[in-house]
């Protein structure tokens, strides 16, 4: 039997309500979750561990919607009642474990007092497939669960666990350190590199890595620093095509020894004019793979890549000219 065919039975014969205010204000769909209200709700069920942050300053992905997913309905005075409203006097045959969550309701609404814990329904996707459907019947249309217990697991396939992770994913606005420091001259290089701080997770500045488990499913999102974009606001042309993941290939803070006027700078800004208007920011591109299992290092599946551009604010570098450097 098909949950969602008997559900919408049950609603036309009203056996069954619609669901309304008893769940929260964003989630009622019987698709489980929509757009942004489908990390809301995953975010009940999936652990993140590693390089984990608010996933500021990234375009998030818009995640699809699972062939099944656990709605809260109500604590166990608001939820059990909802339950019983639904189904008052269940046969024994009727389907989904609703007789046993009958009786636990009954239970739950005569403890004194009641009890800590949140009723979830588990409405099916119209949408889901064949095999993600079958996975969904074997679980009960209810379920109360106390503080700190886990739902009872559902199909979540691995990419969607992978985005989730995404969206969660902590990478690092790089800061910038110049050369020359404090300030650029006219017709000669400032170099640039990125500066921040090495992942907590894998102990290099170039690889940050999430993990996100679901029952006994675990999927790795590995970042890696793959390339760096110098951005110039004022008189001056960025160059770099010749920069590595975090700048200029140069050792940090020092100028080749053939930097001098007119030279371009591998990976930097050669200024034409004096300002005091000038602004330095570096957009940083991070190549991010997933896979299933906890991996040290990237999986074979892509997703798109993340670009963080900072220092917020940008770095102001003040230009004159040299020979008024020089006294001349």
């Amino acid at each position: 039997m098909i949950r969602r065919a008997a559900i919408a039975g049950m609603i036309a014969t009203g056996l069954l309500a619609p669901l309304l205010a008893a769940g929260p204000a964003d989630a009622g769909s019987n698709l489980g979750c929509a757009g942004n209200d489908c990390s809301i709700l995953l975010s009940r069920m999936i652990t993140l561990n590693g390089d984990v942050g608010t996933g500021a300053g990234l375009v998030p992905l818009s995640l699809p919607p699972p062939p099944c997913l656990w709605e809260p309905i109500g604590n166990a005075v608001s939820g059990s009642t909802y339950v019983l409203q639904q189904f008052p006097n269940p046969t024994p045959g009727t389907p989904f474990g609703v007789p046993a969550s009958v009786r636990q309701a009954k239970k739950l609404l005569a403890a004194t007092p009641p009890p800590a814990g949140t009723w979830y329904m588990l409405p099916i996707n119209p949408a889901a497939g064949p095999a993600g459907e079958r996975a969904c019947l074997q679980l009960p249309l209810f379920f109360f669960a106390v503080p700190g217990q886990a739902l009872p697991a559902v199909p979540v396939p691995p990419r969607t666990l992978a985005e989730f992770a995404y969206n969660h994913m902590l990478i690092p606005r790089p800061a910038l350190a110049l050369n020359p420091a404090a300030r650029g001259y006219v017709n000669l290089g400032t170099y640039v590199w990125g500066d921040w701080a090495a992942s907590p997770t894998t102990g290099r500045m170039n690889a940050y890595k999430i993990t996100a488990t679901l029952g006994g499913q675990t999927v790795t999102v590995w970042a890696q620093a793959s390339g760096f974009n110098v951005n110039v606001t004022g008189p001056g042309t960025a160059y770099s095509a010749g920069c590595g993941p975090a700048g200029s290939h140069y050792p940090r803070g020092q100028a080749p020894a053939g930097a001098g006027p007119g030279v371009a700078p591998d990976c930097g800004v050669l200024w034409r004019a004096p300002t005091t208007g000038a602004a330095l920011t570096a957009t940083v591109r991070w190549a991010v793979t997933w896979g299933v299992g906890d991996l040290d290092g990237p999986g074979n599946n892509a997703l798109p890549p993340i670009l963080m551009t900072g220092p917020a604010p940008p770095v102001n570098v003040p230009v004159g000219e040299i020979q008024s450097v020089n006294g001349g």
